[in-house]
């Protein structure tokens, strides 16, 4: 596909999905949670959704109580920000690759790998390391998103609300979903403590996921410790050649 039926299937595609769901949004809304067979609900015993489906549900689920055909943009522009903005994103590169289409390949060509004679065992250490960086920033990213003082709380309740739960304002274990059992709700359940859970992030990052932290912590370091042997195998140590340091004659 050339760059510009790139950005013509992008813009059409664009344009479809902002004119089905600004005229027809709740039937469109209602035949996608249909197909996905997803009824998001506030009770967990009632959802029927997956942790994969739930949040495009979630999303889906407002045109359903739109009051009028003039609130489906508003409600699409909303729900769909993010979507959007990266579907524009694309649409301004692929008509940049459009338009300066030398540019375009010099960058394509610098970005993709470039074909070298590699060995198994190259291949091997390569992909370690990257394993090694990917764990590394996701603990760093992990740590900073829940541990940090009300960015923690914030973070938290969008994690909450993705999954079709909405804590309570001023009272947040009067959902019923916060008492359900499962990975994600009894370890945030900490950070909606009043006036303490939002503060304490680190704290609550610590109580509610040490298992989390210690079994990333393992992986990190075996896949550390396992970068390191693969590499000193690759490079070697190299040994004094004997006539470097001639045997002085007594």
């Amino acid at each position: 596909m050339t760059a510009r039926q790139l950005f013509k299937t992008l813009q059409w595609g664009l344009i479809l999905f902002c004119l089905v769901f600004s005229i027809v949004g709740g039937v469109a809304a209602e035949r996608v949670l249909d197909v996905l067979q997803c009824q998001p609900h506030a009770d967990p015993a009632l959802r029927s959704c997956s942790w994969l489906t739930n949040p495009i549900a979630v999303r889906l689920t407002p045109f359903l109580s739109a009051g009028s055909i003039v609130d489906y943009p508003f409600v699409l522009l909303t729900h769909f920000w993010g979507l959007l903005l990266v579907w524009g994103l694309a649409l301004v590169a692929a008509r940049w690759a459009d338009r300066h289409p030398a540019a375009a390949a010099a960058l394509l060509q610098q970005w993709l790998p470039r074909r070298i004679n590699a060995t198994q065992a190259d291949v091997l250490r390569w992909s370690v390391t990257g394993t090694f960086w990917l764990l590394l920033a996701g603990f760093i990213v992990f740590c900073l998103a829940l541990g940090v003082p009300i960015v923690g709380n914030q973070n938290a309740r969008a994690i909450m609300e993705s999954l079709g739960c909405s804590p309570g304002t001023f009272d947040p274990f009067s959902s019923p979903c916060m008492k359900a059992p499962g990975f994600w709700t009894p370890r945030l359940s900490l950070y909606f403590i009043p006036l303490a859970g939002p503060l304490l992030a680190p704290v609550w990052l610590v109580m509610g996921f040490w298992d989390v932290l210690l079994g990333w912590l393992a992986l990190i370091g075996a896949t550390f410790a396992l970068k390191s042997h693969l590499s000193q195998r690759a490079n070697p140590p190299s040994r004094p050649h004997p006539s470097a340091h001639p045997m002085r004659r007594p």
